[in-house]
């Protein structure tokens, strides 16, 4: 009995899975700021999912969002603007669905703009209905193009996105440049609210140089 006993214990001491949401703050020592529901597979449709927090705003999936958002809201409060990267590990873990969904709740309270700072595979743009060609972040940062030719109200919304633009050959190194530092901070003096959607992190390392820039990271 006692050697079962203590078995017990060592397995339960080296098993390192998260199985439940206290898992997550005790085992990775960071706040958790809402679980999301799966998605049916209607609703996990890219073009149906970004717009889930204004489509089916008394969803659960809707309410999480909220949660998510009150966590931000309440984080950082001296903070004069705020830029929020959203990442993940790797594509297809919802992490473009929530950066748009979480700038669609902050954007019914504040001057919210969203950008798609995944200059590899960009997908905020197809995913609301934005012109493909429509300028964007690699404009911005790269030529003389105004904001207002960047920056784009999403229809119904008041939210505003800036695309990926045209991708460059280099995404780091244009991430990476002070040039983007400088514009970044432009935008910062514009929006109370500035969220990335960031490309995943096992992947390349656009993340790590936003997140260096960023007051808060979200880890999908």
């Amino acid at each position: 009995l006692m050697a079962g006993m203590g078995a017990a214990v060592m397995m339960d001491q080296l098993d390192k899975t998260i199985k439940t949401t206290d898992d997550v703050e005790r085992k990775l020592r960071v706040p958790l700021l809402t679980t999301l529901p799966l998605l049916t597979k209607a609703d996990a449709r890219r073009a149906a999912s970004a717009r889930l927090f204004t489509d089916q705003p008394n969803s659960v999936f809707a309410e999480a969002v909220r949660t998510a958002r009150s966590g931000v809201l309440l984080s950082a409060l001296d903070a004069p603007q705020r830029l929020l990267v959203v990442t993940s590990s790797l594509p297809g873990e919802g992490k473009s669905t929530l950066a748009i969904n979480l700038a669609l709740s902050h954007a019914q309270t504040q001057r919210t703009l969203l950008i798609d700072a995944d200059m590899r595979r960009p997908s905020v743009a197809k995913a609301l209905d934005l012109p493909a060609a429509a300028a964007g972040l690699s404009n911005y940062v790269a030529t003389s193009k105004p904001l207002n030719e960047c920056v784009h109200q999403l229809e119904g919304t008041q939210l505003y996105v800036m695309p990926s633009g045209p991708l460059p050959p280099n995404p780091l190194e244009l991430i990476s440049s002070k040039r983007f530092t400088e514009r970044i901070n432009e935008l910062a003096q514009h929006f109370d609210l500035v969220v990335f959607d960031s490309p995943p992190v096992e992947l390349v390392s656009d993340a790590l140089m936003l997140s260096a820039m960023a007051t808060g990271v979200i880890y999908v």
